[in-house]
């Protein structure tokens, strides 16, 4: 199980030291290589996240990973204390509650809009300005693609979900139908 103290405790540490350097911009974005690069690579992950390799070992691999993706010392050091305190595994946890943070402090909120497919850009910019809007927050907007809503949008803003899929509109129908709702 998952600690949220620990994952939120490595992270505002983090934060904290970029605050300091004026770098959590730099770190979130480094750790977001780190992220991306274990998550494409899982015999990497696996290795890395294993104790069954020796520390030595592990920190040594993450450094030559480091390198290659031009992470600063303090993010590599971090790792470091990860792969020391028997907690790396708890990095994608981290790695949220980190974003997480950052996010509040610099007062901005993360969007998720599901689509049926590609979206133009002049509905994407409206959208994302319409949620600026309601948030009074800048919007990061992630755009997934998913057939199986038909058609229409799902946005999750924070804990909330806007859902104007065609497929939900469609379920609301037929339970009408099934309850003998007639229009």
């Amino acid at each position: 199980m998952i600690s949220t103290s620990i994952t939120r405790r490595y992270a505002e540490a983090l934060i904290s030291i970029g605050a300091e350097e004026n770098s959590c911009e730099r770190f979130e974005t480094e750790l977001t290589k780190v992220k991306n690069t274990l998550d494409e690579n899982i015999e990497l992950r696996n290795v890395l996240y294993s104790s069954a390799y020796p520390t030595k070992d592990r920190k040594g691999i993450f450094k030559e990973v480091f390198k290659r993706l031009d992470v600063s010392k303090n993010v590599e050091n971090f790792f470091n204390l990860l792969i020391d305190k028997k907690r790396i595994e708890f990095f994608p946890h981290i790695f949220k509650t980190y974003g997480e943070i950052h996010d509040q402090i610099v007062g901005r909120v993360r969007a998720k809009v599901i689509v049926a497919k590609d979206m133009p850009e002049e509905p994407v910019s409206k959208l994302k300005e319409s949620l600026e809007r309601h948030s009074g927050k800048e919007v990061l907007l992630e755009i997934q693609k998913d057939p199986t809503i038909i058609g229409g949008v799902i946005t999750k803003l924070g804990n909330v979900v806007f859902d104007g899929s065609i497929r939900t509109q469609l379920e609301k129908i037929k339970k009408s139908i099934v309850r003998g709702e007639g229009g």
